[in-house]
């Protein structure tokens, strides 16, 4: 009986809705808008279906924020049944004047965990782009985005009438970090349908140690959900090859304004069971290389995979405990690949399929890939797959700027004072 009312409920799931005062318009507001491109809610209510879409006009208005559309399918090649996972998102962030539109790029990634085959790529797309949409509240509630400059380029569409999200992309840069390859899929969300992650729908990424976070403009927080069972079916050219394959996605919607201190400095991963249950988790930290984690501000979400009940826990109640770390041959950065995780449903122990899972992006190296659970103890069984991003952005860049910041490129908007939030007396 629990599983038919959790059944019911597929895309009944939402986030609670949070309400405050806009900030006042900036003369220099990046105006991207256009068919299928929300820019009414922004900081304001959240609603479903209309903020699945990326979001602009107003919203977008300082450097500080960011959006992704984020999917990483576990399933298997048709042909060959080998295990395979594609992982793929697609980010708005920054300014394009002369496209006037958000800095576009895509990451990719292909890895069979049975034989330990492994390509990634980054897409940094350049040209206009070209988006259809309907209504915000049009019963056929529908958006596409799409941009290709013949070199590379990618599309997101999403249907609501079917729940359906498709996907689909190439690239023919060929070099130390990028493969050429093309990839397109198709993902329809199932039950639990969407589900809202960190503190009830909300994160801030990073630590701040200024502690700046505002409810009020949403400084330093960011809007967050999941749909953690895509039903997906594509194809990936990849290494001279087409692969067939189907598999369940976990999908991920993230936006806001949270580009504080120390940012790119985490450990983030969701796991499957074998028994269904799900769970996912973000540990920060304030040292470099890994070190020094502020458990204090970590996150952790459970979900029952039969009747779909949700727990969230916060703070040191999640641990994640290094005990050996990888360096990586190509970057030189170390990442902390195998460990234990403390978790309010117990201690597991962290591995990767294979450590050699690291791509590039705009800010520098990061580990995106596929990793597994085993109970007991280091050698115990595997009762989990997933994928985890390990990014520890600490280098300062060509211009001095701090590595947590992000990358210049993505940093082409003008300041706002007035934004960050000034606490007053004694903090």
């Amino acid at each position: 009986m629990k599983k038919m009312k959790a059944l019911a409920s597929l895309l009944l799931v939402c986030l609670p809705t949070v309400a405050w005062a806009q900030s006042e318009s900036s003369e220099n507001q990046a105006p991207f808008s256009g068919p299928g491109v929300e820019t009414q809610t922004g900081q304001a209510v959240f609603t479903l279906p209309r903020d699945h879409a990326w979001h602009g006009g107003e919203f977008y208005k300082t450097n500080d924020f960011n959006e992704w559309h984020y999917i990483t399918i576990l399933g298997r090649d048709l042909d060959t049944g080998e295990r395979i996972s594609v992982f793929w998102v697609p980010l708005s962030q920054g300014w394009v004047e002369k496209d006037a539109r958000p800095l576009h790029n895509v990451l990719f990634a292909f890895h069979n965990l049975d034989t330990g085959e492994f390509h990634t790529s980054m897409i940094y797309v350049t040209g206009p782009m070209n988006t259809e949409g309907s209504a915000p509240d049009a019963e056929d509630f529908h958006f596409r985005y799409e941009i290709d400059d013949g070199n590379n380029g990618f599309t997101t569409a999403y249907t609501h009438a079917t729940e359906t999200w498709e996907m689909s992309g190439y690239n023919t840069k060929d070099d130390k970090w990028n493969q050429p390859f093309r990839v397109d899929f198709t993902g329809t969300v199932k039950a639990p349908g969407y589900v809202p992650m960190a503190y009830w729908g909300l994160e801030s990424i990073g630590v701040d140690p200024q502690r700046r976070q505002n409810p009020e403009s949403m400084y330093g927080l960011t809007y967050y959900y999941t749909a953690p069972k895509v039903a997906t079916t594509g194809t990936v050219e990849v290494g001279g090859r087409t692969v067939r394959f189907e598999g369940t996605g976990w999908f991920e919607h993230q936006w806001g304004n949270f580009r504080n201190t120390l940012q790119y400095r985490y450990f983030w991963a969701w796991f499957r069971f074998e028994n269904g249950d799900m769970m996912t988790f973000r540990q920060y930290y304030e040292g470099e290389d890994f070190q020094n984690p502020h458990y204090n501000v970590n996150r952790y979400f459970f979900m029952d995979g039969e009747t779909f009940e949700r727990s969230y826990a916060f703070g040191p109640s999640l641990k994640v405990i290094p005990s050996r770390m990888w360096t990586s041959p190509k970057s030189g950065k170390v990442y902390p690949w195998y460990g234990r995780i403390e978790t309010p449903q117990g201690t597991y122990y962290y591995e990767p399929t294979i450590p050699e899972q690291e791509g590039y992006g705009l800010g520098g190296a990061y580990i995106e890939g596929v990793i597994q659970l085993r109970e007991g103890s280091p050698d115990g069984p595997i009762v989990a797959t997933g994928f985890t991003e390990m990014i520890m952005l600490t280098d300062p860049y060509s211009d001095g700027s701090d590595g947590s910041l992000g990358p210049p490129i993505s940093r082409s908007l003008p300041e706002d004072p007035e934004l960050p939030w000034k606490p007053k007396g004694d903090e």
